[in-house]
């Protein structure tokens, strides 16, 4: 009865281990099936999940990078690939034969855009694994790419059963060598199942059936239950490995495109949280506040903040949910009083809740040419108005004067129709001035080159200032030779150069003192001409600026004297029109020297020219 029993044992345990293989092996078939269409299935859902919408839904007569993917995978498990938008849409779809598309919501969140779920078929309901990826346009999600296999082994037991067959005669043979080996074997694949056990209660598994005794098939069993588990996670760990890459790779997508818009604006600009701590600033940064970046980044401005102003608009951000309205500030830097900066904070609300502030976006606008420009403006209408209204006055008052004209004798009359010449000649330089800066500065002053004679020119300009020199008793002098030849210029505006240059160095001039006009020619092409004065002098940081529009220094030798800052302009912007340069020397207390340097015209050029 023992051997009749041990008998039966070896032929049901051959038995068993012949089901037991073919259960492996045919479960190792189907697990290598489902691992080759979730390869293909990811494969084809990465390659598309980049690639433009265009391609995904082409044109009538081109061809889908769909359909190209598809057929070049060949495989026999293929059911279905479809581009929906995001309403469900088909947009375009290729199936095999006898395959209806099942319909199905697609998710809405980023982190669930790229993903694979198990659908039945509408017809046969039979079980398909279907993979998706996203389709974007301009960066933009437009729909989805689907991808269906039929979830089901390409391999039958038909071609497995003579297989099987061969393999049963050896195993009954060695039935009996095997009973002895697996029992002496049996003992450390105890241990290993129980190893087994321990690691799938490690990861919180605990669907394995428990061990009943020391069989062999019971222990190939829980191993390739044990085998599956561990497949089971690696695909799990994979598929969320996958969707983390996805959601990080929009997520740094999504940073850098509002990184580079903002670095690409051409103010500084910073953003600081609900706590005032900066999160982000763009290059400009540094040059506004002096501080580089790493020191602003997650520091609370306490500590990288040098103007107080600011630090106070800033900080009284700090946890302040009431204000949400845009604010602003303009501040001078203490390091820098000739530039003027204007701050504003816009309020930052999230997307999704406009009652939830993320915090306040800062930008640093320069202003200084604004302010310049303003104040320079103000004191423009003040000089203006102060020049206009000394003649006016004294216009106002000859006139009375003359208005008793039988009191008055010859020389009374005379003087007075004399001041109110030179009084009248002063407002209209001044109108004249103001004239041809509007034309200047709209583009419609126009050169009307001719033939000049410096010579004559110069001299005209001298008899012209002769007057006013000799009410101040101030002296000009004509410097130049006499085959100092010609140029082509524009007469009427190079004479208006020339004539605030000369009534510029008589106004600084003091009584006694003597005014220069020199030119020369010293190599045939290159023409100068000088204004020398003995006034009182230019400083070395007026210097710089005298040429700008509006300006006056704030000595009060300057201040003293009547002008309004257009002069100066006026000549550099003649000068250049004409393709030379003006420039200044000066020391205080000694006098001013303005040289104009330009191209003439060679007299035999010219001459050559007009043949």
């Amino acid at each position: 009865m023992k051997n009749d029993r041990l008998g039966l044992l070896m032929i049901a345990a051959s038995l068993a281990v012949i089901a037991i293989i073919l259960s492996l092996l045919h479960t190792h078939q189907s697990t290598l099936q489902q691992e080759k269409i979730r390869v293909f299935g990811v494969a084809i859902t990465r390659a598309l999940s980049g690639v433009e919408y265009a391609q995904l839904v082409p044109e009538a007569g081109h061809k889908s990078l769909v359909d190209t993917l598809t057929s070049v995978q060949g495989s026999e498990n293929f059911a279905y690939g479809v581009v929906v938008n995001l309403e469900g849409q088909h947009l375009f779809e290729t199936a095999s034969a006898g395959t209806l598309i099942p319909d199905t919501r697609m998710p809405t969140e980023p982190a669930g855009w790229i993903g694979e779920h198990f659908l039945n078929s509408p017809g046969d309901n039979r079980q398909i694994r279907e993979f998706f990826a996203p389709a974007m346009r301009g960066g933009e999600l437009a729909g989805f790419v689907r991808v269906g296999y039929y979830n089901e082994s390409a391999y039958g037991w038909g071609k497995e059963i003579s297989y099987f067959a061969l393999m049963a005669l050896p195993i009954f043979l060695l039935t009996a060598a095997s009973y002895f080996m697996i029992r002496r074997e049996i003992r450390p694949l105890a241990q290993l199942s129980e190893k087994m056990e321990q690691a799938t209660h490690a990861y919180g598994i605990s669907t394995m059936p428990a061990a009943h005794g020391q069989d062999l098939g019971d222990f190939i069993q829980r191993f390739d239950q044990f085998i599956q588990l561990v497949q089971s996670r690696v695909q799990q760990a994979d598929t969320e490995s996958v969707s983390t890459q996805t959601s990080a790779r929009l997520l740094g997508y999504k940073q850098e495109k509002a990184e580079s818009a903002l670095n690409a604006i051409p103010e500084a600009v910073l953003v600081i949280d609900d706590t005032c701590i900066p999160t982000f600033v763009n290059s400009k940064v540094e040059a506004v506040l002096g501080v580089a970046s790493d020191e602003i980044i997650g520091h609370a401005p306490q500590t990288w903040c040098k103007n107080e102003e600011v630090l106070a608009f800033l900080i009284r951000f700090n946890q302040s949910t009431t204000s949400t309205r845009t604010a602003s500030l303009e501040y001078t830097p203490d390091t820098n009083p000739d530039r003027r900066f204007s701050v504003s904070a816009f309020p930052l609300f999230s997307p999704r809740d406009k009652s939830v502030l993320f915090g306040r976006l800062i930008i640093f606008h320069d202003i200084s040419n604004e302010h310049l420009a303003k104040k320079a403006g103000s004191e423009f209408v003040a000089h203006v108005s102060h020049e206009l209204k000394t003649p006016l006055n004294t216009l106002a008052a000859y006139s009375e004067l003359l208005l008793d004209y039988t009191l008055l004798d010859d020389a009374q009359r005379v003087e007075a129709v004399n001041v109110i010449h030179d009084e009248a000649e002063r407002m209209a330089g001044l109108i004249n001035n103001l004239l041809n800066i509007s034309k200047l500065e709209t583009g419609t002053l126009k050169l009307d080159r001719k033939r000049v004679k410096i010579h004559d020119l110069l001299q005209d300009a001298i008899d012209r200032m002769n007057k006013n020199a000799f009410d101040k008793g101030i002296t000009i002098e004509l410097n130049m030779p006499p085959d100092l030849g010609s140029a082509r210029l524009d007469k009427d505006l190079f004479r208006i150069a020339i004539d605030n240059l000369l009534s510029n160095a008589i106004k600084y001039s003091n009584p006694g003192s003597r005014v220069i006009l020199s030119a020369q020619n010293p190599d045939n092409d290159l023409m100068t001409i000088t204004v020398r004065d003995q006034g009182i002098g230019i400083s070395a940081e007026d210097c710089e600026k005298v040429f700008l529009k509006y300006y006056r220094s704030n000595s009060s030798d300057v201040t003293s004297r009547s002008g309004h800052g257009l002069g100066l302009y006026l000549v550099k912007q003649i000068i250049e029109m004409h393709h030379g340069a003006v420039s200044v020397s000066s020391e205080l207390g000694k006098g001013t020297e303005f040289c104009i340097s330009f191209k003439a015209q060679p007299v035999l050029l010219e001459e050559s020219r007009s043949l």
